[in-house]
């Protein structure tokens, strides 16, 4: 009996962490009318999902894929406004991974969270679930200076502050 259980907890485990990395094959994903952007929000989210879950890889083809899905996506949706800010993205030192991952905590952010328009507001969301993402990359030295002292300003709590004051 307790064999079984620990087959089926293994086998759930495996389950979870490959279906989360299953995307469609979101080439074939017209979003060339307003009319193809309704519902498409929890794919999005989706999307999200496993961009935040693999490490930043250049081969990775799905995972280039679903980065070229969201800014498409991001671009052409009706239903949100998302804004890329000179003084929020310029951390980045447009490394365009980390604008990437930027973008996606930004759709996250205002996906979960829609009532929510304050572009400030939006943007601490955003680095707060991005920040810890770059944060576990193993290569950090491509982080600029001002990265470093964003990410201890977020990690201290102080995020409003450094941007914002």
């Amino acid at each position: 009996m307790k064999t079984s259980i620990l087959i089926f907890f293994f086998s759930f485990a495996i389950y979870c962490t490959t279906a989360a990395q299953d995307l469609p094959h979101l080439k074939s994903i017209k979003l060339n009318k307003n009319a193809h952007f309704k519902g498409t929000e929890p794919l999005v989210l989706k999307v999200v999902a496993y961009l935040f879950e693999t490490p930043i890889d250049k081969k990775n083809k799905q995972r280039t894929e679903a980065g070229q899905f969201l800014i498409k996506w991001m671009n052409g949706t009706p239903d949100y406004t998302f804004y890329l800010e000179e003084k929020e993205t310029d951390f980045f030192n447009t490394d365009a991974d980390f604008t990437l991952m930027y973008m996606a905590g930004l759709t996250k952010y205002k996906l979960q969270n829609p009532n929510i328009s304050d572009k400030n507001t939006l943007s601490i969301g955003a680095m707060q679930l991005t920040l810890p993402y770059l944060y576990q990359q193993g290569n950090k030295s491509r982080w600029s200076t001002k990265l470093w002292e964003l990410n201890d300003a977020n990690q201290k709590g102080k995020l409003k502050e450094f941007l914002y004051n």
